[in-house]
């Protein structure tokens, strides 16, 4: 502090005092409230959860596809039935898909020849032979109201003796020993009308695995980021178990989801190409198509 007596008149100097600034400095702590303006809003923060459940792997129904086009004797591909395949296990451990089929078979309509009246019920039951080509004749006797007597003939090698049976009238009449039939209804026929019916199976290996087939694709649902599965075993053969829609083969891997990826849904349309026989007939073949889904890549 400085004080200055000196009077600019020469008259006893008024003492002057020169206070140098002072800051207060005021700090204020409290444990879960903060000091703010009056009128303004008081915050609190803190955490909610939510616990995800586990779901399971799944497939949906199938979607039939258009039909494979395949020329005699040489090969054709496109896709089998596709289906939704879902992993809402929550767990990431991915997973498979198989697929597996029966044979591809024909059973075609009676045909009448020559001057035979067309039969009402043209349908037959279904072929069950393991051959391609095959067709089977039926020969008339005296049908009267269905009911009456027949013989056949067959160019199937394991089911060629021919036989003789007695037509029971609206009823599926057996023609040989390979699931052929012969339904006459109530019609009255003349003898010596003649009946032919084409079959067939093609081979237990015309199925095989095709990634890069026209159709062939992998489709995530609009909610689904996870990487995609992919498509394995190009090329690998689907051996059919039989014929019939049930009779499955050996089930075959073609897709699959590594680890941490495949979560969420996904359409598949496997891609597959098929081998026809040289003695196919030209006509739509019909196999049964089974998929199935596991844990693990």
């Amino acid at each position: 502090m400085n004080l200055d007596t000196t009077s600019t008149h020469g008259a006893p100097g008024r003492r002057r005092r020169h206070l140098g600034k002072r800051v207060l400095v005021v700090t204020a702590v409290a444990l879960g409230t903060a000091l703010a303006p009056a009128g303004a809003a008081f915050a609190a923060t803190g955490t909610a959860t939510a616990t995800t459940t586990s779901g399971s792997l799944s497939i949906g129904a199938t979607t039939a596809a258009s039909a494979i086009s395949v020329p005699v004797a040489s090969t054709g591909n496109g896709t089998l039935p596709s289906a939704v395949w879902s992993d809402s296990t929550g767990t990431g451990d991915g997973w498979n898909g198989t697929v597996a089929v029966s044979d591809l078979a024909y059973t075609g309509s009676w045909v009448a020849g020559g001057s035979a009246t067309a039969l009402t019920t043209a349908t037959s039951g279904a072929f069950t032979g393991t051959q391609n080509g095959v067709e089977y004749t039926v020969t008339t006797g005296t049908i009267t109201s269905g009911a009456g007597s027949y013989t056949w003939t067959s160019t199937d090698t394991t089911d060629k003796a021919g036989g003789s049976g007695t037509a029971v009238a609206s009823t599926a009449n057996a023609v040989g020993t390979m699931g052929i039939t012969i339904d006459f209804g109530t019609q009255s026929l003349t003898s010596g009308f003649v009946y032919k019916i084409e079959a067939g199976t093609q081979s237990a290996s015309a199925f095989s695995l095709d990634t890069a087939a026209t159709g062939a694709a992998i489709t995530a649902s609009s909610t689904t980021t996870s990487t995609d599965p992919t498509f394995v075993g190009n090329s690998t053969t689907v051996s059919g178990g039989g014929v019939g829609v049930t009779a499955y083969g050996t089930a075959v891997k073609f897709v699959s989801a590594a680890l941490n990826t495949g979560m969420g849904s996904y359409t598949v349309d496997p891609g597959a190409q098929v081998t026809a026989d040289a003695s196919s007939w030209a006509a739509t073949y019909t196999a049964g198509v089974q998929y199935s889904i596991v844990t693990g890549p």
